[in-house]
């Protein structure tokens, strides 16, 4: 496990914050956020789309847990995070981020995606949505290039689905 992806936090207030992802386009969807306001010893390096195992509570007590958020801002005092609704009385308890996915890391020429598309639909919040449809077309009948697309059902947003091309 990598020391320089875990951070220990101390939490000085939570806020409900809206969330808009893919904002005034037709799969606009909004969700609960909330905005945790922290200190930390060392700076935190974390970024917009990636997966954070938080931990709450002191290990082997009663109110020690664990759960999976999404960044969607970061900066250097505070982080919009998106997690289910039912960890918002636990967060004010979070003393530990660590970072277990990010798609600007773990992706080959995710940077360059993310700035030439924009951070939504690419990499969305999957962990409460489920992929339905998922279908590989070749570009031509001698084209060695395929395409990819899968349909996203958004589980936050009343189950809405969502079409997603990659080429």
């Amino acid at each position: 496990m990598k020391n320089e992806w875990v951070w220990k936090v101390s939490v000085r207030s939570v806020e409900r914050e809206e969330i808009r992802f893919a904002p005034n386009t037709d799969w606009q969807v909004q969700a609960q956020g909330f905005r945790l306001y922290f200190n930390s010893a060392r700076p935190i390096d974390l970024h917009a789309q990636d997966r954070i195992l938080i931990t709450v509570g002191e290990g082997g007590r009663p109110d020690w847990a664990a759960f999976i958020g999404t960044a969607v801002e970061c900066g250097p005092d505070s982080i919009l995070l998106y997690t289910n609704p039912q960890y918002e009385s636990r967060l004010m308890n979070a003393r530990r981020f660590e970072r277990m996915f990010s798609p600007l890391t773990s992706v080959e020429g995710a940077r360059g995606v993310i700035d030439r598309f924009g951070l939504f639909p690419l990499f969305p919040p999957f962990h409460y949505d489920e992929i339905t449809k998922v279908r590989m077309e070749a570009a031509g009948q001698r084209d060695a290039r395929k395409n990819l697309a899968l349909t996203i059902r958004h589980t936050s947003a009343g189950g809405m689905e969502q079409d997603v091309d990659f080429y």
